[in-house]
């Protein structure tokens, strides 16, 4: 080889002498190809680097000015056919070869040592720049791979470097006048002796005169062109310039002309072949990966990024010719003849019998596997993933939004997962990133672009996994779902941008809609909990919100076991965070923004703390799990008795009772937060719960209290567009009655006694603490006035749903007087609670009016005793004291005991009180009246002596009268044990006896205001009196009339007193009346008549006026 390179370099002038020396470098080089075609061929090597070093004068110098002699072009001739007819058997030689092209596109085409016929021949090996792309379609899987593995090799070493601006005409100019200088210095140049000899062998084996080329080479046919001072590789520069326009690349013209050759020609070599792309992928995408992000120059950046996103879609899908061939060469060389030039080639369709490269093609599926990976894809995610360059990352990112924007539908499930868990480490959570990420922090400020970006390419992704999904879930991908939800948590976490992260965390709802398995809802019930737990007050909420929402929406589905664990692990593990962020925020307050944002955010004085912060969320978390019992309360009882039955033959605890007591304490300890206006929502957030728990646990259920249904539009926004997410559907778990187990009936039972026992522990919290005093002006209401108005609302709905059942008031029977029993019934607890909440609510003496909490305590009584509950009736008579029969005239307002004697009176008019109710009731009230003003005449209760200004009224009981006097006559007409209607009977006409019959201080004011109502009540109770009642009439009546009578002829002697004698006459007709009409033939009657007539007679014998 030695030798023969001396023969060329030292004689080159001679024709023959290079001609049979190259002949000889084609036998050795189809010798060593043939004889030995493994890679590491040294004899191969030699021979080729050789033959490589013959084509240009200064093998290894890149110099555009050189001048290539006639020896030059006929070595690049030989390496081009031996290239079109071998290359097959190239292996590592490829390195040398690529990089003498490399050499020679920067040399000019015009030389002036070169004939007319060898510039012609040179302008066709510079033609062969632009077969050269299209020649790679002949070769196998193993020699593309070779050939572009040495295209990697030189592109990697010269695409590094800074490049320069190329001027051409400079370049030509410079070669022409360096191409004149080396003609005049040849000319003038003495020969040494040694050339003087070689010029001498060369003439004597040429003849004694020039020779042309020897025939045994291939020659160059008439192309008919003229000679061109450009170089080699300008032609292909400017086809590659149409070629990528065509292709959609933004790459300017100017900088595809200064781009390495190398990285061009693997450019146009990958697109060649782009229907087998598959084998050259992962080495050309780690290249451009590469240039991507350590590249110096900007515009060899951009290009390799375009020439990523060009690749990434057509490596997405198999074209017709890449169905039709797979991997094999579509392509065979053409021309063998002289006449031919290098790299010519022709399709294989055309060639009869052409078997050579039938070499055996595994079928791939459709569905992906090791031949259909994305190994750009992949080494595009490997280079995001691995920078730290800001504009690396977003320029990569923005390379994979614009593929997946036309091919994310085509992604299989393995590339699917490659590229979120790259997004999820741009997201900017420093928990997302593996070992190899993990010294660079991604959540800085200069990443925020790189993470919205990151999310946008994210969501695009995840709306179509959305609609990708099956419909059975258990053919769901698990990697790529888990995936998905790791990259969910990623962005929620991240504190780059809270919408973002909002946005994120409302999409873990959407998956886990769309794919609801066990696994997957607890994957996002667990990721929920833990961004409930977030540092930042706007992703905490709406993580909360989230979570029950998920729970709500999805618990049709939910097993038992998913039951247990999303209560007992994921909702008071949540509940345990916020406690412990309440108690780590009690002393921290907001950390002001010392940030230079352009925008400055006020915080309302009730979030301007992290506790009032943390107790926001609280409430949120309250009222979600309110809204879970409220919605699956029958599912949970139902579901833990079977459980319970199932094990341990039913007698096992059924696991719901230890829920419920967590639940129940939880709220009782929200309920008796001390502090100020921030806990106040959670106070009445936690007394709404124990309030709802009892009505859930109730025998008739929350539906009695007639609450307002919840309704859902089954409506979700996908993908910015409106759409439903399933059919909706009526409820019928209310209109259908289904069989329920035994166990139910106990379990709601010992649930209902759970809370109903937590109620009786926040009464003991009430009475342990007192009225609260209120902190805040004085126009509002105290904290604890509002937690009360929340209660009494909670509990009137209670007692709806309770007063026909737990709290039903029972068969009332006729007695003297209300006794109450069982005090350890639900009802007297109720009323106890009732008692007490009326207590608290006293913290305004000075107030006109009743407050919000007693007048809903006198409605909710007025209620009860509506519903015959003689309790309520006792508590209200109780309470009301002697403002039953005593009317204030000191203007005070509005009294909590004049209201309870209303309600009294007002309870009569309901339809639901029965006869007996109304009877008992009214002799309870008598009895107070005979207890205050007959029992003791001479000592009147401290609270009527200290109203000065009082006067009697009755109204009120003249109402009590009428009801109990016509409910006792109806019973009278149908009783036949009339023992205890006699006692009725005889009471009443002892409390009427006492009306008509005013104490001796006050007769005058009576008869003066009072003979109406007087008169009222004893025309009701003599309408509605039994017959066998008379006689104990009469004494009433007898003693009325007399006491009138007196009191008549009293005020005749003084003047100042007309109204009252008016009004003694009145009640003396009145009981003159009744007696004639009831018992015209009673002796007081005849006692009466003479009395008063003798009285008259003597009066008028007197010369006095006449009464009547």
């Amino acid at each position: 080889i030695t030798l023969l390179q001396h023969y060329i370099k030292r004689m080159n002038g001679s024709h023959v002498v290079v001609s049979r020396t190259l002949t000889a470098y084609e036998e050795l080089a189809y010798a060593s190809m043939v004889m030995e075609d493994k890679p590491g061929n040294l004899r191969r090597q030699a021979i080729l680097t050789s033959l490589c070093k013959l084509c240009l004068p200064k093998w290894g110098k890149k110099r555009a000015n050189c001048q290539l002699k006639e020896s030059n072009i006929d070595a690049l001739w030989t390496m081009l056919w031996l290239v079109h007819s071998h290359f097959e058997k190239i292996v590592d030689e490829w390195d040398v070869i690529i990089s003498t092209f490399d050499q020679l596109g920067s040399v000019s085409i015009s030389s002036l040592k070169l004939s007319p016929a060898y510039s012609e021949k040179a302008a066709v090996i510079a033609k062969c720049f632009i077969r050269l792309p299209k020649f790679t379609t002949c070769f196998s899987r193993d020699a593309l791979f070779q050939f572009t593995s040495s295209l990697v090799k030189l592109s990697d070493a010269v695409s590094f470097e800074p490049m320069t601006s190329v001027n051409t005409t400079y370049l030509r100019r410079t070669s022409s006048e360096t191409s004149h200088r080396d003609s005049i210095d040849t000319e003038m140049q003495q020969p040494s002796i040694g050339g003087k000899l070689m010029n001498f062998a060369g003439r004597a084996f040429g003849g004694g005169q020039q020779q042309t080329p020897n025939t045994s080479l291939r020659k160059l046919a008439s192309v008919g062109t003229t000679q061109l001072s450009k170089s080699y590789s300008e032609d292909f520069r400017e086809t590659t310039c149409m070629h990528l326009a065509s292709m959609k690349m933004s790459t300017p013209s100017a900088v595809i002309r200064k781009l390495p050759l190398p990285l061009l020609l693997l450019v146009v070599v990958a697109e060649a072949n782009m229907y087998r792309f598959s084998i050259i992928e992962e080495s050309v995408a780690v290249h451009f990966c590469e240039l991507v992000a350590k590249s110096p120059d900007e515009e060899v950046r951009s290009f390799a990024m375009e020439a990523l996103i060009r690749f990434m879609p057509s490596s997405l899908s198999k074209s017709d010719i890449g169905r039709k061939f797979g991997n094999r060469p579509v392509m065979i060389p053409d021309g063998e003849s002289p006449n031919d030039s290098p790299l010519g080639v022709a399709p294989i369709d055309s060639i009869e019998g052409y078997e050579d490269n039938d070499e055996p093609e595994k079928q791939l599926s459709s569905d992906g596997g090791p031949e259909n990976e994305l190994q750009v894809l992949k080494i595009l995610c490997r280079t995001i993933q691995r920078t730290d360059q800001v504009d690396t990352a977003e320029t990569g990112l923005k390379a994979l939004h614009v593929v997946l924007e036309g091919s994310v539908h085509s992604l299989s499930g393995g590339d699917l997962v490659t590229i979120v868990r790259t997004l999820s480490l741009l997201s900017g959570y420093i928990g997302s990133q593996n070992n190899e990420a993990s010294s660079i922090d991604r959540s800085s400020k200069p990443w925020a672009n790189v993470s919205a970006h990151s999310f946008q390419t994210f969501k695009l992704i995840f709306d179509e996994y959305l609609e990708s999904l099956p419909d059975s879930s258990e053919t769901a991908d698990t990697e790529t779902r888990v995936a998905m939800i790791d990259c969910c948590v990623a962005f929620g976490r991240s504190h780059h941008d809270v919408n973002t992260a909002l946005t994120a965390t409302g999409m873990l709802w959407s998956l886990a809609d769309r794919d609801s398995s066990s696994e997957t809802l607890d994957i996002v019930l667990s990721n929920l909990a833990l961004l409930s737990s977030d540092s930042r007050p706007e992703l905490r909420n709406c993580s909360v919100n989230t979570l029950f929402s998920c729970v709500v929406g999805l618990g049709e589905r939910f097993t038992e076991s998913q039951w247990k664990r999303s209560l007992n692990d994921t909702i008071f593990g949540v509940m345990k965070q916020i406690s412990s962020g309440i108690n780590g925020a009690e002393d921290t307050g907001v950390a002001e923004d010392t940030s230079k944002d352009r925008y400055k955010v006020a915080v309302h004085h009730t979030r301007n703390s992290a506790s009032k912060q943390w107790a926001a969320t609280q409430v949120l978390a309250v009222r979600g799990l309110e809204r879970v019992l409220r919605q699956y309360f029958l599912r949970l009882l139902s579901t833990a008795s079977s459980a319970s039955q199932s094990s341990s033959g039913g007698s096992q605890q059924p696991w719901l009772i230890a829920t419920w007591k967590e639940i129940l304490a939880i709220s009782l300890d929200c309920s008796k937060l001390v502090g100020g206006r921030e806990t106040l929502d959670v106070r009445m957030a936690g007394v709404e719960l124990i309030v709802l728990c009892a009505q859930l646990s109730c025998k008739a259920g929350i539906v009695a209290a007639g609450t307002t249904a919840r309704v859902g539009t089954n409506m979700e926004v996908v993908g910015g567009a409106l759409r439903s997410v399933r059919t909706p559907t009526r409820d019928k778990k209310n209109e259908t009655s289904t069989p329920t187990l035994p166990v139910d009936d106990a379990l709601r039972h010992q649930l209902f006694e759970l809370a109903f026992a937590t109620m009786d522990g926040f009464r003991q919290h009430l009475e342990g603490n007192g009225a609260e005093s209120s902190n805040d002006n004085s126009g509002t209401d105290s904290l604890l006035t509002q937690v009360l108005t929340k209660v009494m609302g909670e509990l009137a709905k209670l007692y709806e749903c309770c007063k026909h059942d737990e709290m039903s008031p029972g068969v009332c029977v006729l007695q003297l007087d209300i006794v109450i029993e069982n005090d350890d019934g639900y009802e007297s607890r109720f009323l106890y609670l009732l008692q007490v909440i009326a207590n608290n609510a006293k913290d305004d003496s000075s107030s006109r009016y009743l407050n919000q909490v007693q007048k809903g305590v006198m409605s909710l009584l007025k209620n009860m005793a509506s519903n015959s509950s003689l309790r309520a009736f006792k508590a209200l008579t109780t309470t009301s004291g002697d403002y039953m029969f005593v009317r204030s005239n000191d203007n005070e307002g509005e009294s909590f005991e004049l209201e309870a004697a209303k309600v009294v009176a007002s309870a009569f008019d309901s339809d639901n009180l029965s006869d007996e109710a109304k009877v008992t009731v009214m002799c309870s009230v008598l009895s107070h009246y005979l207890k205050i003003y007959v029992s003791d005449k001479d000592v009147m209760p401290s609270d009527s002596a200290e109203r000065k200004t009082s006067e009697a009224r009755y109204d009120i009981v003249t109402k009590v009268i009428d009801s109990g006097c016509h409910a006792a006559a109806n019973i009278d007409a149908t009783a036949d044990d009339k023992a205890i209607l006699d006692s009725i009977w005889e009471r009443i006409v002892t409390v009427v006896t006492s009306l008509i019959l005013p104490p001796a201080a006050s007769r005058y004011d009576g008869y003066a205001h009072h003979s109406k109502s007087i008169l009222d009540i004893v025309a009701i109770v003599l309408t509605h009196l039994p017959s066998r009642k008379y006689a104990s009439a009469e004494p009433m009546l007898e003693q009325g009339a007399n006491r009138a009578v007196e009191v008549a002829f009293e005020c005749i002697e003084d003047v100042n007193k007309p109204d009252a004698a008016e009004g003694a006459v009145h009640v003396f007709l009145a009981c003159f009346m009744g007696l004639c009409q009831k018992m015209p033939t009673c002796s007081a009657v005849t006692s009466l008549t003479n009395h008063i007539l003798g009285d008259a007679i003597d009066s008028q014998d007197e010369g006095g006026s006449v009464l009547f």
